[in-house]
């Protein structure tokens, strides 16, 4: 009775870890499980972030963020009103999983506020204290890209085991 508990537990954690290997959309990420350690995971995604375009800093041993760059017209969401010159950037968080081999990806983008780095941001003397705005499934366009970027970063990482 105990072995039989032992291996359905084993076969759950098991098809539990598979299910997640494309990845899966929350409202404001995407997050994977790659078979590969957190630092080969990390890694992988600065190489493949780099290789499409993006300039990568870490932000500690686990943790990449992509400098802002210009949101492109075509993704831009519907509007009448003269656009505004907005950034946005990606941060890669990975973490062991306990327990088992591999690492839990999560990708998810921020948009700057309005602003947010010009001179403009400065008032008397003060920078105003301001927020990156999570990328939602609300903005789909820019989630979308999201989206790809985490396919990237877990197609790579998962032909690498």
């Amino acid at each position: 009775m105990k072995m039989i508990r032992i291996t359905t537990i084993a076969l759950l954690a098991i098809a539990a870890g598979c299910a997640r290997i494309h990845g899966t959309s929350n409202d404001d990420s995407v997050t994977a499980t790659v078979a590969v350690p957190r630092a080969q995971a990390l890694e992988i995604a600065r190489t493949q972030l780099v290789h499409h375009g993006f300039t990568v800093t870490g932000a500690g041993s686990d943790v990449l963020v992509t400098s802002p760059k210009l949101v492109p017209n075509y993704l831009r969401e519907v509007s009448t009103a003269k656009p505004s010159p907005q950034r946005w950037f990606l941060v890669v968080q990975g973490s062991d999983i306990r327990f088992f081999r591999g690492t839990h990806l999560r990708v998810s983008g921020y948009v700057l506020p309005p602003g947010a780095g010009q001179v403009s941001a400065v008032t008397n003397g003060t920078r105003l204290e301001q927020s990156a705005i999570p990328i939602t499934e609300q903005n789909a366009r820019l989630f979308r890209e999201v989206q790809a970027a985490s396919s990237w970063i877990i197609t790579e990482a998962n032909r690498k085991k």
